[in-house]
């Protein structure tokens, strides 16, 4: 049996699969108090004949090891997938979850048989995979894709940045979106406001993800860009990035082609999928 882990910001959701036939699955909130406890939680889900493990999860990881994690600095310089191993005795596998949510997606979603793409995940953080001819991309320093931190100015002379995670990640449009329209700053009620109210704040957020995917398609000529994370599933919210995507091509196309902007066929779930791919090979 296998166990399938994705850490989310705010949940970390598990499945158990035999092969490829889905068992049960549930989730938790995240453990953030340290790598003991967090280690512990893995442990407690290790449970009867699970055999391996494959998770997903946020930041820069070379083989297991994680170079770097804003959302659990605790992990920062920890080789996981070792550590984990010999603590379970079992195998496991630790993914980069915008890696794991492409692989699910080209594996049976809404990047397969894609040559050039990018996923872009966007959660508490902006989380990117690219594809080109087919394979995802790596480089020696795992930093390919990795477009949350592309350089933001924050005023026309270029001298205070932020970077592009930071400023347009989920959880700062939800929050934006709440303050403006003085309602509760939850998901559910700022969508559900959203379906009914023209909102600028809403419009601007989808401008400066169609702005990036505007400029990543000149650079890497995208046939198309898949758009994860938790607020994908609101159909608004894609139709709102093509709507300014489209009105940036209008206002200066310099070529007839233009990349298709979709959501993840199976939304959060994708990176359960990708996670588990790895341990099928697919």
């Amino acid at each position: 049996m296998y166990l399938i882990i994705d850490v989310g910001a705010t949940y970390t959701k598990y499945a158990y699969y035999q092969k490829e036939h889905y068992i049960k699955g549930d989730k938790y909130p995240t453990e953030k108090s340290g790598v003991a406890d967090f280690y512990e939680r893995i442990k407690e889900l290790t449970v009867g004949d699970v055999e391996k493990i494959s998770i997903s999860m946020p930041g820069i990881i070379e083989n297991g090891f994680v170079h770097a994690i804003s959302l659990l600095p605790f992990l920062s310089g920890h080789d996981v997938q070792s550590e984990l191993q010999k603590l379970l005795n079992v195998e496991v596998l630790v993914e980069n979850d915008a890696r794991c949510a492409a692989l699910g997606e080209m594996w049976q979603g809404s990047l397969k048989g894609a040559s050039n793409a990018m996923m872009m995940v966007l959660g508490s953080g902006i989380g990117g995979t690219l594809i080109m001819n087919g394979h995802i991309i790596d480089s020696s320093r795992h930093k390919a894709g990795e477009i949350g931190s592309i350089l933001m100015p924050l005023d026309q002379d270029y001298l205070k940045m932020t970077n592009f995670g930071r400023h347009n990640n989920a959880n700062k449009l939800i929050e934006k979106v709440a303050a403006r329209a003085q309602i509760e700053k939850d998901g559910e009620t700022v969508f559900a406001y959203l379906q009914n109210h023209k909102n600028e704040v809403f419009e601007k957020y989808c401008r400066q993800i169609a702005f990036m995917i505007y400029n990543l398609d000149y650079i890497l000529d995208l046939d198309v860009v898949a758009i994860g994370g938790g607020i994908s599933e609101q159909k608004i919210l894609i139709e709102q990035i093509d709507c300014q995507y489209q009105w940036l091509r209008d206002q200066y196309e310099e070529d007839r082609h233009r990349c298709l902007i979709v959501a993840c066929h199976h939304g959060n779930h994708a990176n359960i999928l990708g996670a588990l791919s790895r341990l099928l090979d697919k």
